[in-house]
């Protein structure tokens, strides 16, 4: 049974609002500008995923405290930074179906935005002695920026292979939902293996939720909030087409690559690659790798004691198999 986002965060009550509360506070800066722009950002928050995986393995472990509320925060902060940080690189106008902060403010404000936002990170964690937190957050941030130089890396060659793919999407999005669900455990005071169980399942849930991205956005209508066909325009293999290129022959595939190579001034050969990844099964491959992982995901909870959190984390599994944004 899937969950719905909104009605799991109605289900923490009080938990929620005090993350929201929490959350705005820790943000609260004397800069007029920096304030403007942190309110446009939380007027325009996305789905809030990550804090809601660290609330939700809090409460399955049966402990939800004010280091929860920070770690929430933290995630939630890392995420927004990267995004800020983002539409700088990709030249982005438009994040969730409103104007971007780059658009907004120029890219200098995106960046000095994210950089803030970054800061606020270790300054919470220092000023509540929450140092426990630290190696797992240090090391999320570490990934991050691998997994974006190595995918950069691989665009610039259009040489990416299924097992690179893997690494970029552990680096640059599974990392951070694995801590979301560690630093929920290690605020709810879980034994070391419990944590890294629970960062186990985040990873597993990390890559299902960009494996459904990368889908996604072969679909002729796309409500992510970007473009559909954005990563082909960026030259990113993802999982459809990597999977269709293994499995053409040597002629097939260089025909594709240079296709890809165009494909940001011809709608023409987009068509084309679409055609390909459909006719060699890409799309179906990709599902089934994706439920690869939302299985070892709910294998994991499965080890947990049944209870309401437990439920709500398996819904939301399930959820990001089959979300449509």
């Amino acid at each position: 049974m899937t969950a719905d986002l909104e009605q799991l965060k109605q289900s923490l009550g009080n938990h929620w609002k005090g993350f929201s509360d929490f959350f705005q506070q820790a943000l609260l800066s004397d800069i007029v500008l920096l304030n403007t722009i942190n309110r446009y950002l939380l007027q325009h928050a996305g789905k809030q995923l990550r804090p809601l995986l660290t609330l939700l393995t809090a409460e399955m472990l049966g402990k939800i405290t004010e280091s929860t509320y920070l770690a929430a925060s933290a995630v939630e902060m890392v995420h927004t930074c990267s995004l800020l940080h983002d539409d700088v690189i990709d030249n982005a106008d438009e994040r969730r179906g409103a104007p971007s902060v780059k658009a907004m403010w120029r890219s200098n404000a995106s960046v000095l935005t994210g950089d803030y936002w970054l800061s606020r990170i270790f300054h919470m964690v220092i000023t509540h002695q929450e140092y426990r937190l630290l190696p797992w957050f240090s090391g999320c941030l570490v990934n991050l920026s691998e997994g974006e130089l190595l995918q950069l890396e691989k665009a610039l060659h259009l040489s990416a292979t299924e097992a690179g793919y893997f690494t970029i999407i552990g680096k640059k999005t599974a990392s951070l939902l694995a801590v979301s669900m560690a630093s929920g455990a290690i605020t709810a005071d879980a034994p070391a293996e419990t944590v890294q169980q629970l960062y186990d399942a985040g990873y597993q849930m990390g890559l299902a939720f960009q494996i459904r991205d990368d889908i996604l956005d072969y679909h002729k209508t796309n409500m992510l909030g970007k473009p559909t066909g954005n990563d082909l325009r960026e030259q990113k293999l993802t999982l459809p087409l990597l999977h269709a290129l293994a499995q053409a022959d040597e002629p097939t595939r260089a025909k594709v690559l240079k296709w890809v190579k165009s494909v940001a001034k011809s709608k023409r050969h987009y068509t084309k690659i679409i055609s390909f990844v459909k006719a060699h099964h890409g799309m179906e491959y990709a599902h089934t790798v994706l439920q690869q992982h939302v299985d070892k995901a709910k294998e994991i909870l499965a080890s947990f004691p049944e209870n309401e959190g437990r439920n709500k984390l398996m819904g939301l599994v399930d959820f990001l198999a089959v979300r449509k944004k």
